[in-house]
């Protein structure tokens, strides 16, 4: 055998030797402390005292509360049932701002100068305008676009004229008799229609023009003074006075029959405690109102944004949002 060989197999040898010395240490050290635990059992200090435990009978209060239900926890807690919301304030002014405004002599509106666009270049080539000067709310003119541009892919009629918005004449010999102190906001679209030799004829609601008053909730406009709600409204039936109320709102009031007065009605009886759950276009929303404290007002928003308040122009405030 060579020498590397063998000094090989001493040097294991070695280590052998030593890892058998050390478990035979690690053996007697238990035995001896095996042997320490077992004969110092009796010798155990008593410690009196009172101690939670997991399980078992707990002490006896000296004294006893009766069961009182009005004060025991709900299993919602205010924390959870409105989370996703925020204490935040809403300010005078939003009362008189908004979609849902009541608009009367008793209850007038500010006028609306912003947003608003000048109708004649706004417009598409679906419809006319009575005017150059004819003026109206950006989101409403878009609506509008889109309302009389369907109106002629299901008709194949361009016919409609917007005789007029915030200022429409309204004189005896008016296609659009009638005044309307809500004009001054910007949402609504009087309507005639074009006859020969570019003369105008009064638009009663009826034949294919009649789509019109049938579709207008999906662009989000209604009829302002529907037929059959005189008693709501104080007005007959004026199926060429729209108003722009959005998408949503339009959409809940065509579903249940109602008029806008019927419609902030209805809304009132929700509260964020219980809102009003709408399902619109594959989404979930949540309507409900606020009652107006003055000149701040406390309400529950949503964190998140992507809401809507409209004030009714009396004294409550309409928020909407989606889920």
């Amino acid at each position: 055998m060579s020498v590397k060989k063998k000094r090989m197999h001493a040097r294991i040898g070695r280590i052998i030797a030593s890892m058998m010395g050390i478990v035979l240490i690690m053996v007697i050290v238990d035995s001896l402390r095996r042997d320490f635990f077992k004969g110092n059992t009796n010798n155990c200090i008593t410690v009196e005292g009172q101690f939670k435990t997991r399980t078992g009978r707990q002490p006896t209060p000296s004294s006893t509360i009766s069961f009182d239900e009005a004060n025991q926890p709900t299993t919602e807690s205010e924390g959870v049932k409105f989370a996703g919301y925020t204490e935040s304030t809403i300010s005078s002014d939003k009362i008189s701002q908004g979609n849902l405004l009541l608009i009367s002599d008793e209850h007038p509106a500010p006028e609306n100068s912003h947003n608003m666009v000048n109708l004649s270049e706004y417009k598409n080539e679906y419809y006319y305008v009575a005017s150059d000067e004819i003026r109206i709310n950006e989101a409403a003119a878009e609506a509008l676009n889109f309302l009389m541009a369907d109106y002629h892919a299901a008709t194949g009629l361009n016919d409609f004229v917007v005789y007029g918005t915030t200022n429409t004449y309204s004189a005896p010999d008016s296609f659009c008799y009638g005044y309307f102190p809500e004009r001054l906001s910007g949402n609504t679209v009087d309507f005639a229609l074009l006859g020969a030799n570019d003369s105008y004829i009064a638009f009663d609601g009826l034949d294919e023009e009649g789509w019109v008053v049938k579709n207008c909730t999906k662009y989000g406009y209604i009829v302002r003074y529907p037929e059959g709600k005189q008693e709501k409204t104080g007005e007959k039936y004026r199926p060429w006075h729209l108003r722009y109320v959005g998408k949503l709102h339009a959409a809940i009031m065509n579903d249940k029959n109602m008029c806008l007065e019927e419609y902030i009605e209805f809304l009132k009886g929700f509260n964020i405690d219980s809102p009003f759950i709408y399902n619109f276009e594959n989404e979930e929303y949540e309507l409900y109102s606020v009652k107006s404290e003055g000149e701040v007002t406390n309400a529950k928003l949503p964190i998140a944004g992507g809401y809507e308040i409209s004030g009714d122009n009396i004294d409550t405030y309409i928020i909407s949002c989606k889920k």
